[in-house]
């Protein structure tokens, strides 16, 4: 089975770096891409639709990875603040603006303990054509997928496993 693991998504690779700040850290939103988790983005996928949701929901970024047996993880991308400095952990999602704390967020190595993952990177809200949000899937984990960037098959099947589910996504292969 790891030998098709192999081939289906890449082989297992440790992150480039691991921040002082991330280690032994997991984020708090950290959930596996299960029927449950699908359904939830789903829904919010409709609640994207909306007035009131469209912006609080492109605010945010989320960031997945592949552990080396084939599971699929989440998490809200989120601060590295300790607690009690504050109540919120969540990253908030800026396009093309820097935020005092960019370079202090729990980044994809704590998604799976600083181990080996065959493949990352992000996923978020983006207008289509339509003026619609849809979720969109990249593979751009500077720690994981950087030096080795997985093929576009191996990307398209993350894919297939979110729309398995029943997630709507696009793929972004920038």
């Amino acid at each position: 089975m790891s030998e098709d693991l192999n081939v289906l998504f890449g082989t297992p690779r440790l992150p480039e770096k691991v921040d002082d700040w991330e280690r032994g850290r997991t984020p708090e939103s950290l959930s596996v891409l299960n029927n449950g988790l699908a359904t939830t983005l789903c829904e919010l996928g409709k609640l994207a639709q909306t007035k009131l949701m469209r912006y609080a929901l492109r605010a945010k970024s989320y960031i997945w990875a592949m552990d080396e047996n084939g599971k699929i993880v989440l998490a809200v991308e989120e601060l590295a603040i300790e607690k009690p400095e504050t109540i919120y952990p969540g990253y908030p999602r800026r396009r093309g603006l820097r935020h005092p704390s960019e370079d202090k967020k729990l980044g994809h190595p704590t998604l799976i303990g600083e181990g080996p993952a065959r493949i990352a990177g992000e996923l978020a809200f983006d207008e289509d054509d339509k003026d619609e949000l849809r979720w969109v899937l990249n593979a751009n984990s500077g720690r994981y997928c950087k030096q080795k960037p997985p093929e576009k098959a191996q990307i398209d099947r993350i894919a297939t496993r979110f729309r398995e589910l029943g997630v709507d996504v696009v793929v972004d292969y920038d």
